[in-house]
């Protein structure tokens, strides 16, 4: 096990494939717990500020779009959407980096595989049986099986945190009708 390891990334180019899928795995789940975190934080604390809204007339201070609209010389629709806005840019960070590593993991994957079926086309002599190659092969296959595994899990969390921004702005757009109709 440990000498056909060895063989793996003996090659260069194997070693830069896999570890720039790995450098991407470590940042994929990163960004998604630190944003998973952080936005289901911001939801509960925008759901106790339209809380404290039905109960009052006073808008809540701990609401995101307090500060927002404090600024503001004028309330009114406009105002509260461009602090929705600022408010969503703010929460999509991270998921365009999640997005790209779902999109290019299997491609880096895939010129790790074609680079060592190259290699292993390269190293045949003139005659050679499958019994010669096939294990050069499946050598190359393993880049595009990790380039899989990252961009599986990459795509999964930007789907889920894209779910957490949308009930977000929905709660902050529900916020805003609630303030604007009393």
């Amino acid at each position: 096990m440990q000498q056909e390891i060895y063989k793996i990334l003996s090659n260069p180019i194997n070693l830069i494939v896999l570890g720039w899928l790995g450098i991407y795995l470590f940042f994929v789940f990163f960004v998604f717990f630190y944003k998973f975190f952080s936005l289901t934080s911001w939801i509960k604390k925008e759901e106790e500020a339209l809380n404290s809204l039905l109960m009052s007339e006073v808008f809540p201070i701990e609401s995101s779009l307090n500060s927002c609209i404090e600024k503001a010389s004028k309330i009114n629709k406009y105002t509260f959407d461009a602090c929705i806005e600022s408010a969503k840019k703010r929460a999509n960070s991270g998921l365009v980096f999640l997005s790209i590593v779902a999109s290019t993991a299997p491609f880096i994957g895939l010129f790790g595989t074609v680079v060592g079926i190259l290699n292993a086309f390269a190293s045949m002599k003139s005659v050679t049986t499958i019994n010669m190659i096939a294990p050069a092969i499946a050598d190359a296959l393993i880049a595009t099986a990790i380039g899989i595994i990252v961009a599986v899990p990459a795509y999964s969390f930007h789907q889920i945190l894209a779910k957490k921004v949308e009930d977000l702005i929905a709660t902050l757009k529900t916020l805003r009708d609630m303030y604007l109709s009393k």
